[in-house]
């Protein structure tokens, strides 16, 4: 049988939506309908419906040409969907050993698994304060650099940084295309310059530029 939520829709996929927006928040700030369109892969009239459907309830706060932003309520449920997500991909990579990428994507598939399967497995991994892209599991203390970390755009030129997170969407595509880039958490970049197309960065004696989409998912503090 399938679980029905009170919007009508299957507890899933509310879920979705739910955790869609919070990244999209995450990561701009806001949650426009064109970027839940991408971020969920459905028709742009599908998403007006079911975000009407959302406001209607509560989940969000929906304002014309701005954007939909989670409410109190919404965001108290996609931090338990985040929550899960993120034991989630840290028992995969570090118990199982799986590359990163292709565990985010197992994740987005288990954290609709019953909350009680989740807080054992937390127990079980001795409750880590992370994901493995460095980023905070909700309920858990975070690390100090964690807490420090900002987004590569912030920082003036010729900084010195250390990555230590690493945002994500649904299907992992920005892990995937910034780890192209060498990327990965804990490494040394240099902040070269920051202009409209993005953040050009020296990475292991190579200079790259890294388009703005991608400089705002990565996070780290500056060093020596």
């Amino acid at each position: 049988m399938i679980v029905k939520n009170v919007v009508g829709e299957s507890l899933r996929a509310l879920e979705d939506y739910l955790m869609a927006i919070y990244r999209l928040e995450e990561l701009f700030g806001e949650a426009k309908t064109t970027m839940l369109t991408n971020e969920l892969g459905v028709k742009p009239a599908t998403v007006t419906k079911m975000i009407s459907k959302l406001a209607e309830r509560n989940f969000i706060i929906w304002e014309p040409y701005k954007g939909a932003r989670l409410s109190e309520k919404g965001r108290a449920m996609a931090e338990k969907i985040v929550r899960k997500h993120r034991i989630a991909e840290y028992f995969l990579v570090n118990s199982l050993n799986m590359d990163s990428v292709k565990a985010h994507r197992y994740a987005h598939m288990m954290e609709h698994l019953p909350e009680e399967f989740f807080e054992r497995l937390y127990e079980f991994l001795g409750k880590p304060s992370s994901c493995p892209h460095g980023n905070p599991i909700p309920g858990a203390l975070p690390s100090k650099e964690i807490l420090e970390s900002k987004p590569l755009t912030k920082f003036p030129d010729n900084s010195i940084v250390k990555v230590v997170r690493i945002l994500c969407t649904a299907g992992g595509e920005v892990i995937e295309d910034i780890y192209k880039y060498g990327i990965r958490i804990g490494a040394k970049i240099k902040v070269l310059s920051f202009d409209e197309k993005g953040v050009t960065i020296e990475i292991n004696n190579k200079a790259v530029t890294i388009e703005y989409k991608y400089a705002l998912a990565i996070y780290g503090i500056a060093i020596n």
